[in-house]
């Protein structure tokens, strides 16, 4: 599958932006601070549903917005895939944080993460080499979470299991 379209509302630095990408090769280039990586970090929510570089939701959202939105189309039948991130409250009314779609049907993390799959290398990504053991297990997970349904499912009971400790 490939992602054929990307459409970026209030995310990061984007206001409203398009791009289409080719079935062989895209390159992405541009002066610093372009937003190259932003583009990048949108793919991967689409793919995995969070962010590889953010540490909260409310980061990827656009300064002073309330709300983001990441859609994308697959070439697998087509199918549309989004990402809808809030602040917790859309003019004055309580939401979710993060709502997906599929082809404009909801859907939960766990059913939606998986659909398009993505692999990530980036500088951070030595410290599998360097850094501890907990880093590859991480790592190996996040590889599995795209590829195993069950184990996704095994690991988000595991992770619950911890913190309820």
């Amino acid at each position: 599958m490939n992602i054929t379209s990307l459409k970026l509302s209030n995310f990061r630095l984007y206001k409203k932006s398009s791009f289409s990408f080719s079935p062989d090769v895209t390159v992405l280039l541009g002066s610093n601070a372009s937003g190259k990586t932003n583009i990048l970090e949108s793919i991967f929510l689409l793919a995995t549903g969070k962010s590889f570089k953010a540490d909260s939701d409310r980061e990827m959202i656009a300064f002073g917005k309330e709300m983001g939105r990441v859609e994308g189309v697959i070439t697998n039948n087509p199918i549309k895939l989004e990402v809808m991130i809030t602040s917790g409250e859309v003019m004055g009314v309580k939401t979710p944080f993060k709502k997906f779609t599929v082809n404009g049907v909801a859907k939960r993390m766990l059913d939606f993460a998986g659909i398009l799959k993505v692999v990530l290398f980036w500088p951070e990504d030595l410290e599998l080499v360097t850094d501890s053991p907990s880093r590859r297990r991480k790592y190996l997970d996040f590889v599995l979470l795209q590829t195993d349904r069950e184990y996704r499912r095994c690991l988000l009971s595991y992770e619950k299991g911890l913190r309820q400790r």
